[in-house]
């Protein structure tokens, strides 16, 4: 294998020095500490929560089986290698001896060559919705069975095999939408008003009853980039991305079925790779000015919404759903290439791109999911919001430090997994009290609340609270033995049960009240500073070092101060 130092440049093109690694203590004695990444100083942000764990990793020589943390990028993105490279690591260019991959999808068998710890940017079948036409095959079976809870997609038609039933169901004057099944960037998308403008009859292609009331913002249409990370399928773990883009067609829009406005695709059409070829398009020239330009930043978009007196956050718990439900949709497959082909070997996370559009009734309606986000920085405020995203994306993730050389088998080739109780079943485990669990169980809800402490600017949407959590339970195909675990400490999250294997406090939204007494305060947790066994030197001012662990019509919302 062969590494160098990552040499991408920084926000302005300037390069920066390779940072040293520091690690992120675990809450809990006995798990490992994670990579710690840190914020790019242009950034002008720091990290509070956790801060009292951070600590130097020691010295390489006194790891001899870890000689340099090790990143690997197909491509030269400079939000990733930029990010690794302040964490200390270094960018390997061939060999598979790396921590952590970022690349396209990996097939059977390159996931089965893959060691223990090693993190890799795709589940094995998430393809499964990044897919148009395997979204709508995904999300039409689940909505023949729980139709109330999936209604947030378009009628979808896939042609050539549905083109009969689109004949059937078409109105004449109404506006549907032709897209190619697999395509990207507004490549192949246009408008249809007639059956004459169908596709050849034997053409691949998806045609999609078309929102044509859609909210605008100074007469524009627009809709949002939510970005969304996966942790885990199995539990499913699902985090929201505090900050995204609005992304705004450059053209007034209309409903009309002229031609001419069908044609139009700088009015129906609001992706980036499109409209910034338009005479219209308004670049972004200052990231601290996020509301003016043909792109804002999300957190523009609700402030101007908010103003129009629109309920936020009732649309941001409507789009969390919607992550949810989507990663539902294609749980059973993505969960079963995961036993069959990364059973005990690498762990896998992904981000994914939800390109979200409200009507005039403030409905979201998912339009589709990006597997491979776009995370190029067209202007300084694509450069701010990236940044800033993956390097919360990574300290979410938690890489354990560890050598990642690849073995030809024996000890080291897998990752011990906490084994559940033995001979128990789920039904067993319902019937189980918090109290009963066994230390499988309690390995599974401490790397939960492990990851939920490193969040950064990521919500988790899924789990959630015992109330709606039991209802998007009954959404899953197959009951989960882990998932049910996490249900299980939802429905109290009494940290009294964890006080014994606690190293450090937890933060204080983490110590939610159980129904039986309130422990947010603390109170009879019994939180002492306990030091895990990994940290080394005490005593004032002494440095304190880790050591890597052994193993493991439409509405306006009006115009903002400045126009899109």
């Amino acid at each position: 294998s062969s590494a160098v130092p990552s040499t991408t440049g920084g926000a302005a093109g300037e390069k920066e020095p390779r940072g040293s690694t520091r690690v992120l203590q675990s809450l809990f004695v006995g798990r490992p500490a994670t990579i710690y990444f840190g914020y790019a100083p242009w950034l002008e942000r720091e990290r509070t929560l956790g801060a009292e764990r951070v600590r130097e990793l020691a010295d390489a020589k006194q790891l001899p089986a870890l000689s340099a943390l090790l990143f690997r990028s197909d491509r030269n993105i400079n939000c990733i290698c930029q990010t690794f490279k302040r964490a200390g690591m270094r960018r390997l260019l061939r060999g598979q001896s790396f921590n952590i991959l970022w690349s396209s999808h990996l097939t059977e068998k390159q996931l089965k060559r893959l060691q223990p710890n090693q993190y890799i940017n795709h589940f094995p079948g998430s393809y499964g919705i990044g897919r148009k036409d395997y979204l709508w095959r995904n999300f039409s079976r689940m909505q023949r069975d729980h139709p109330t809870e999936f209604d947030f997609c378009a009628k979808t038609y896939l042609l050539p095999a549905d083109r009969e039933l689109f004949e059937r169901d078409f109105k004449e004057g109404k506006l549907y939408i032709v897209k190619p099944p697999a395509s990207a960037e507004g490549r192949g998308i246009r408008m249809l008003s007639k059956l004459d403008q169908l596709p050849p009859p034997k053409k691949e292609a998806i045609v999609q009853r078309y929102v044509a009331n859609p909210l605008l913002i100074n007469g524009l249409k627009f809709d949002m980039r939510i970005y969304v990370a996966v942790t885990s399928f199995d539990p499913l773990r699902v985090y929201v991305y505090e900050e995204g883009l609005g992304r705004f067609a450059t053209a007034p829009y209309s409903a009309s079925v002229s031609k001419s406005n069908l044609q139009n695709r700088y009015a129906h059409l609001t992706n980036y790779a499109l409209n910034k070829r338009s005479d219209a398009f308004v670049r972004n020239r200052d990231a601290d000015t996020d509301d003016e330009g043909s792109k804002w930043s999300l957190t523009a978009v609700w402030r101007h919404l908010a103003a129009q007196g629109i309920d936020v956050d009732s649309i941001k718990k409507q789009i969390s759903e919607i992550a949810v439900k989507v990663m539902i949709c294609v749980e059973p497959s993505v969960v079963g290439k995961l036993n069959a082909w990364c059973h005990n070997k690498a762990t896998p996370f992904e981000l994914f791109g939800l390109d979200i559009l409200l009507d005039e009734k403030l409905k979201p309606w998912l339009i589709e999911v990006n597997v491979s986000c776009s995370l190029s920085s067209s202007s300084p405020l694509d450069r701010r919001i990236k940044h800033a995203l993956m390097t919360d994306l990574f300290h979410l993730v938690g890489p354990v430090p560890m050598s990642c050389k690849p073995t030809s088998g024996g000890a080291g080739s897998t990752r011990v997994l906490a084994p559940a109780s033995k001979g128990r079943n789920i039904f067993e485990l319902r019937a189980t009290p918090l109290e009963g669990m066994g230390e499988g169980e309690w390995e599974v809800v401490m790397a939960a609340e492990d990851e939920h402490s490193r969040r950064g600017g990521f919500e988790r949407a899924f789990p959630c609270g015992s109330a709606r959590m039991d209802q998007l339970l009954n959404l899953f195909p197959t009951p989960r033995y882990r998932m049910t675990v996490l249900a299980k400490w939802q429905q109290r999250r009494d940290w009294r049960l964890l006080s014994h294997r606690l190293a450090f406090r937890p933060p204080e939204d983490q110590l939610a009240p159980t129904p039986r007494s309130s422990v947010s305060s603390g109170g009879g947790l019994g939180l002492s500073a306990r030091r895990p066994a990994t940290v080394a030197g005490s005593g004032a001012g002494a440095a304190r070092r880790v050591t890597t662990p052994k193993s493991d019509g439409p509405r306006s919302a009006g115009g903002p101060r400045k126009s899109p």
